[in-house]
């Protein structure tokens, strides 16, 4: 069977009731002065769309492409120093909505990872011969582990993990710059995998019989969520102030008195 009609074929199969074209990992965006390219990837083959404007509400730009699981959009001609907004997936279906910033003329492109490796490993050869190595007899001090969420690596979608769909975009517009965010959907999956730290017993929570909402902070990073009831993220903040914590109300529980 002809290629092209078999991803023509399993388009049309994902777009059935309980075929949900599902986005794997957050897209993934580089930009320049005058265009930019974002990537994404699919669990099924589905057809490549992506709409863009300079107003959330407004996206009077499209780009379409081929049919296929892992998809990339090429934008020219684009605004210096410009922020841009976009929602991208298929004609059937909206993935992921996010926002970028063109960069200012004569500004360098953001390092490409292997030459950010390669800086590193430089650096790494000069330390070296700066500071005696575990070689020559010093011990070196251990780098603490970083610690993930221990129930998935995976977070699931945003629209299952964040509580009111509408309200994401201006919660990662506000926040996302908080966590390092590279869209709408990492700045919800790290706010998943916040929660899962605190069902494992690494951060304290309080409960509030008020509004049923869960709050969770990291005294460490200062970092704050607020969650419904039923475990969908409401809020996702840094609010830098350690005094912040102890005005929350609601009681403070452990993991084992949490039902979701």
């Amino acid at each position: 069977m002809d290629r092209r009609i078999l991803l023509l074929l399993i388009s049309l199969l994902a777009a059935l009731p309980g075929h949900a074209v599902e986005l794997i990992g957050a897209p993934k965006i580089e930009v320049e002065t005058t265009r930019a390219t974002l990537r994404w990837n699919t669990d099924l083959a589905s057809g490549t769309r992506l709409q863009y404007g300079k107003q959330a509400h407004q996206l009077d730009q499209k780009v379409e492409g081929p049919v296929t699981e892992a998809h990339e959009v090429v934008l020219k001609d684009l605004a210096p120093d410009t922020l841009y907004y976009y929602t991208l997936g298929s004609a059937r279906q909206k993935l992921s909505t996010g926002s970028f910033k063109t960069t200012r003329a004569g500004d360098s492109p953001p390092p490409s990872p292997a030459t950010v490796e390669a800086k590193k490993s430089i650096l790494g050869r000069v330390i070296d011969l700066i500071i005696p190595s575990e070689k020559a007899g010093v011990k070196e001090k251990a780098v603490p582990e970083v610690k993930v969420a221990p129930a998935q690596s995976r977070a699931p979608p945003a629209r299952q993990t964040w509580g009111r769909w509408e309200t994401l975009q201006d919660h990662y517009d506000r926040h996302g710059a908080d966590f390092a965010s590279r869209s709408p959907e990492d700045y919800a999956a790290q706010a998943w995998h916040f929660l899962q730290r605190a069902k494992a017993g690494e951060l304290p929570m309080k409960w509030d019989d008020s509004d049923q909402s869960l709050r969770v902070y990291d005294p460490k990073t200062l970092a704050f969520a607020a969650y419904n009831r039923d475990g969908t993220a409401k809020t996702f903040f840094r609010p830098n102030n350690p005094s912040y914590w102890q005005r929350q109300p609601g009681r403070a529980i452990r993991s084992t008195e949490l039902r979701f």
